[in-house]
Order: structure tokens, then sequence, then C-alpha cells
């Protein structure tokens, strides 16, 4: 079942950020650091799997959720993308019923065509009209067993490359709102302007924002009334960073950056904590001789 304290969050009028997390470990390290609630966000999935999320399926995005869900015990609310619901109303419903049982507490879905182009990593969105859309919503919304399993609604209709506007972003909200969607993703902002824009006509529902580098962050989203954030690859563009210097290091000198001996004891030992290391050497010891 879904975790109910995203629903609550909500409610109580909190504001969520939710890191992208791909795996077990990167679940626990954002628990440490006391974040509130996690994300598995489909364009870093699609990365991790070594592909791009127009060609992951409903069933590696699931199995990423659930290893995510379980790396935390399911103690934190997990976010997940599910793109364009993989399909037609069917598949939509079947979405959500296999994202459910997963212990996913929330998902989003857009109105991008299905399937879904690699060009949209460009910028190039390519949406369905605004009936298609709704109708994708309104079937999730019926699929699902808890109201504490959140429905976001995504919508791209102010980068569509075919009339693209911020008024028909908001109509496409508002049809999504009509049939019961929890949380509107209006995507696009570009200015503080539109940020309002899109709070003054969107009214009475939480609003949901995934920033990208240069775009805005978490003080300014809250400053606007939006309540969820998400990261959607900054996550893993930093693990990229961090490999990518350390072992270019090795590849020209043969030897490892150096770093202080109390720092790499600092991060040996959290490495441990995270993989609950003493709790598995506790019962190793009480159950094994020697």
């Amino acid at each position: 079942m879904a975790n109910p304290i995203l629903r609550k969050q909500l409610e109580n009028g909190e504001m969520v950020v939710a890191p992208g997390a791909y795996d077990a470990i990167t679940a626990r390290l954002f628990r440490h650091l006391g974040f509130g609630a996690l994300a598995v966000p489909g364009s870093q999935t699609g990365m991790v799997l070594g592909t791009t999320e127009p060609l992951t399926t409903l069933t590696q995005m699931a199995m990423v959720g659930e290893n995510v869900v379980k790396g935390v015990r399911g103690e934190l609310p997990v976010i997940l993308d599910a793109g364009a619901g993989f399909g037609d109303p069917v598949h939509v419903m079947n979405t959500v019923e296999v994202l459910e049982d997963a212990g996913i507490s929330a998902i989003h879905i857009e109105d991008q065509v299905f399937p879904k182009r690699v060009s949209y990593h460009r910028g190039l969105e390519h949406v369905v009209p605004i009936d298609v859309y709704q109708q994708r919503i309104e079937y999730a919304l019926k699929a699902r067993k808890s109201k504490d399993f959140i429905i976001i609604a995504r919508n791209d209709g102010y980068r569509a490359v075919e009339g693209g506007t911020r008024e028909d972003a908001v109509k496409r909200a508002h049809a999504a709102m009509e049939v019961g969607a929890d949380v509107i993703m209006p995507m696009g902002s570009k200015s503080v302007e539109d940020l309002q824009y899109f709070r003054q006509e969107i009214k009475d529902v939480p609003l949901a924002y995934l920033p990208v580098p240069g775009a805005f962050e978490v003080p300014e989203m809250k400053e606007q009334g939006w309540q969820i954030v998400i990261y959607p690859s900054a996550t893993l563009t930093a693990a990229i960073k961090g490999i990518y210097h350390e072992f270019k290091h090795v590849k020209d000198t043969g030897y490892l950056l150096q770093t202080p001996q109390a720092e790499q004891q600092e991060f040996r030992d959290l490495t441990n904590m995270l993989m609950n290391m003493d709790e598995k050497m506790e019962i190793e010891a009480a159950t094994t001789e020697g």
C-alpha cells in the first residue's frame, strides 16, 4: 500500500523536496541527509539502465522504484515518473496497479505522445490532444486502491512544438483537476512571471516542479507557492562527475586522488552505515561461532 506520509505532507502545506534516487544506497543516503521524500525520475532511471527514458519499460521502472522503497524500508514516500502512462487507458490502469503494489507513494503522468520520443531531451515536446490527456488521468485515478496513492498530472502544453502556450498548459491543468488530479505539474517555466502565472491560474491544488541546472530552486519555488520539487538527474550527474575526476586521475597518473585519511575513513564509515553493516555483524556474531 502507498505510504500515507506524502498525502499528510501536502495537506499540511509542507514543502516536499525529493532528490532522485536510483538504488537502495542512494535512497538511504538521502534519508541519512534528512530528506522527507524520494523520487525515481524517468530520465535518471533510463541513464542508469544504459538507455534513455522513452525506451524504459514499466517493468524496469517498477523494479527500480521497488528497490528504492525497500532500501529505506518504506519509511519515506517515493514519487515515480510514470511517463505517459505506458499506453492507452487500460495500460495506464495497469501502470497504477503495478506501481501501487510496488509500494510507490505517487506517480506523475504526462501528456506527451506514447511511445515517447527521444527528441524530448532537446525540448521538442509532442503532446496528445487535451481530451486524451484528461482520459489518462481519469483512468489512473480509477485504478488506484488508496487515496494515499497520489496522482500528479504533468503537462508540457507550454513547451509543445505545435502551439505551445501558457494558456494551453493551464487548460490542461484544469482538465486534469476536473477528474480529480491530486497535484499539477505544469512544465516549462522560464521566469518568475511564469511561476506566478501558473500559481495564480491553477488554484487550490499543490504544484510540482522539476528543476534543471540554472533553473529555479527550492527557495524560489517555496516563495511562489509551489509545494513539490523533484530533482530528475542531479544525483547521477554528481556521481558521474566524482567518478570521472577520480579515474581520470588514475588514468593520467596511475594513482587514486589523494584524500586525507580522516576523510577516507569518514566515507568508509558512511558507506558501511548505509549498508547496515553493524546490524548484519551483530546478527552474525549472535548466530555463528568464531
